[in-house]
C-alpha cells in the first residue's frame, strides 16, 4: 500500500502538475497595435482660420444623446421609430444571427468539459463451433452425418463512459475565444442594424413630411398663379399688359402644375418605405401617419471637447475589432493542431449473461485509456492551415484599419456638414422672415387702397417659394444632424445588452 502511494507521489503527481501547467499554454501570437489605431489623433482638430468648422464646435465630450430625435417634438416620428424597432425585419434577422452565434459559442466551449455517454446493450450470439476459435481447437467437427455443434450466449451490459482532451496548447480555449469574439461582433452588428433602422425611419419620415409640405405649398402657388393669369388676361384684353407678360404667367402656371406629379410620387415612395421599415405592407403605414408637428427646429449645438477615440463606440468599429481578435485566435488554433494531443477515456459498467444479475456489483468492469496522437505528415496541410489563418488575420487587419480611417473621416465630414447646414438653415429662415414681412406690407397697402394687387400676388408667391425652400432646408438640417450622430455611434436607444453566453468571465 505504501509502495503504491510512493509510486503515485513520485510518478503521477508530477505528471498531473505538468499537465496543469501545460494546460495554461497558448499558441495564439501577440500582435502589435494596428497602425491606423496608433496614429489616430486625440481630438478632431480643425484649423482655427478655417470657415468650415469653428473650433468651438469641432469637438465634444458629450456622448450622442439617447433618443435624440425626440427633441424634434413630433409624436408621429416617435411612434414610427418605436414601431420600426419592434417590427423591422432586418432587426429580426440580426437578432436571429446573434442567437446563432451564441449557440456556436456554446458548441466551441463544450470540449473544455468532459463528455459523458451512457449505453445499455443486449447482445445475442449463436455460431457453429467448427468456425473461428472452435475450429482452431477442434471443437464441433462434423462427421458421419452428425449435426454440427453450436454455441449460443446472451450478454447484457450497462456502461458509463467519460472522455476528455487535455488542452495542452490552448487549441480549444483559442476556439472558444474566437467564437466569443464572433459573438461580440454579431452583437455589434445588431446595434449597427438598430441604428441603421432608426436612421432610415427618420430620413424617410422627414422626407415624407417635407414633400407633403411642398405639395401643399405647390397647390397654393398654383391657385395664386391661376388668379394672376386671370388678372393678366384681363389686363391684356384691355391693352395694359403685353402678350409676353401673359405668356410668362401662363408658362409659370404650367410649370407649377407639372411639378406636382413628381412630388406626389416621391411622397408616396417615402411613405411606403416607412411601411417596409416598420414591417408592414405598403398602405398599412397610414395608421401611424398623423398630421406632423411643424414647430421651429431646435437641435442642441455640438459643444467643444470631442476626443477622436469616441469612434470606438461605433458598432462597425467594435465589430471589426472583434473579428480581428477572432482571426488572431484562429492562428493559435491552427498552430496547436500541429502539436500532439492527449486524450483520456474512461469506461465502466456492469456486464452479465442474464438480466437478473446485471445489477450485481460483482459483474462490474472498467477501463482507462490514455491516447497520445501527433500528426507526422499530411502533405503540408497543417502548415497551409497556419498560412491561411495568418492571411485571414491580415485581411481582418486591413478591414479594421479601413473601418477606423473611414469612421474618422465620416465624423470630420459630418461635423463640417452639420455646421454648414446650420448656417444655411439660419439664412433661409432670415429669407423667410423677410418674405413674410414683404407680404404683410403689400397686404396692408392693398387693404388700405394704396397698393397694387399684382404686387400683392408677387409677394405672396415669393413667400410660398421661400417656404418651400425652408421646408427643404429643415429636412437637410435634420439629415445633417442624423449623419453626425450616426458617424459618432453611441447606443441611441435604451436597450438591454445581449446575454453573455459565458458561464464565467
Amino acid at each position: 500500500m505504501h509502495a503504491s502511494r510512493r509510486i503515485f507521489a513520485d510518478g503521477l503527481l508530477p505528471l498531473a502538475v505538468a499537465a496543469l501547467f501545460l494546460t495554461g499554454c497558448s499558441m495564439t501570437p501577440s500582435m502589435p497595435t494596428p497602425e491606423a489605431e496608433s496614429e489616430l489623433p486625440e481630438t478632431y482638430t480643425t484649423d482655427e482660420t478655417s470657415e468650415l468648422l469653428p473650433a468651438a464646435t469641432a469637438d465634444t465630450n458629450r456622448a450622442v444623446p439617447t433618443e435624440w430625435w425626440t427633441s424634434l417634438n413630433d409624436p408621429t416620428l416617435d411612434a414610427l421609430v418605436d414601431s420600426a424597432l419592434v417590427g423591422n425585419l432586418d432587426l429580426r434577422t440580426a437578432r436571429a444571427r446573434l442567437d446563432e452565434l451564441q449557440a456556436r459559442f456554446r458548441i466551441a466551449r463544450a470540449p473544455l468539459f468532459p463528455s459523458a455517454t451512457a449505453n445499455a446493450t443486449a447482445n445475442r450470439q449463436s455460431q457453429p463451433l467448427n468456425t473461428g476459435l472452435g475450429a482452431i481447437f477442434g471443437g464441433g467437427q462434423q462427421g458421419g452425418g452428425q449435426e454440427v455443434q453450436r454455441v449460443s450466449y446472451t450478454t447484457y451490459s450497462a456502461t458509463l463512459g467519460l472522455s476528455y482532451e487535455l488542452d495542452f496548447w490552448g487549441r480549444i480555449r483559442s476556439q472558444r475565444k474566437a467564437a466569443l469574439s464572433q459573438f461580440f461582433a454579431s452583437a455589434a452588428d445588431l446595434q449597427n442594424t438598430r441604428i441603421a433602422v432608426v436612421s432610415q425611419t427618420i430620413s424617410a419620415y422627414t422626407q415624407y413630411v417635407t414633400l407633403q409640405r411642398q405639395e401643399e405649398l405647390s397647390a397654393n402657388a398654383i391657385a395664386l398663379l391661376e388668379d394672376r393669369l386671370a388678372t393678366t388676361q384681363d389686363r391684356y384684353n384691355r391693352g395694359i399688359a403685353s402678350s409676353f407678360e401673359l405668356y410668362s404667367v401662363h408658362q409659370r402656371l404650367e410649370q407649377a402644375r407639372a411639378d406636382q406629379p413628381p412630388l406626389r410620387a416621391q411622397r408616396y415612395d417615402a411613405q411606403t418605405r416607412l411601411a417596409v421599415l416598420t414591417g408592414r405592407l405598403a398602405g398599412e403605414e397610414q395608421e401611424l401617419l398623423s398630421p406632423p408637428s411643424r414647430d421651429s427646429l431646435q437641435l442642441d449645438a455640438v459643444p467643444a471637447g470631442l476626443p477622436s477615440d469616441l469612434i470606438a463606440r461605433r458598432p462597425d468599429v467594435m465589430a471589426a475589432s472583434a473579428r480581428l481578435e477572432a482571426a488572431r485566435q484562429q492562428i493559435g488554433v491552427a498552430r496547436a493542431e500541429m502539436l500532439p494531443r492527449l486524450s483520456l477515456t474512461a469506461e465502466g459498467g456492469l456486464q452479465s449473461a442474464s438480466l437478473d444479475d446485471l445489477l450485481d456489483i460483482d459483474q462490474r468492469f472498467s477501463s482507462l485509456i490514455a491516447n497520445l496522437s501527433a500528426p507526422l505528415f499530411q502533405g503540408g496541410a497543417l502548415w497551409a492551415r497556419v498560412d491561411v489563418t495568418k492571411a485571414q488575420y491580415r485581411q481582418q487587419l486591413a478591414a479594421y484599419e479601413k473601418t477606423l480611417l473611414t469612421a474618422f473621416q465620416e465624423v470630420k465630414s459630418a461635423l463640417v456638414a452639420d455646421h454648414q447646414q446650420q448656417i444655411a438653415y439660419e439664412r433661409v429662415q432670415q429669407q423667410l422672415d423677410a418674405a413674410r414681412a414683404s407680404f404683410e406690407t403689400q397686404r396692408s397697402r392693398y387693404e388700405r387702397g394704396i397698393g397694387d394687387y399684382l404686387a400683392l400676388l408677387d409677394a405672396e408667391q415669393n413667400l410660398l417659394t421661400v417656404q418651400q425652400r425652408a421646408a427643404a432646408a429643415r429636412q437637410q438640417r435634420i439629415a445633417a444632424r442624423l449623419t453626425l450622430y450616426r458617424a459618432l455611434g453611441g447606443p441611441w436607444t435604451e436597450t438591454d445588452p445581449p446575454e453573455d453566453p459565458r458561464f464565467f468571465q
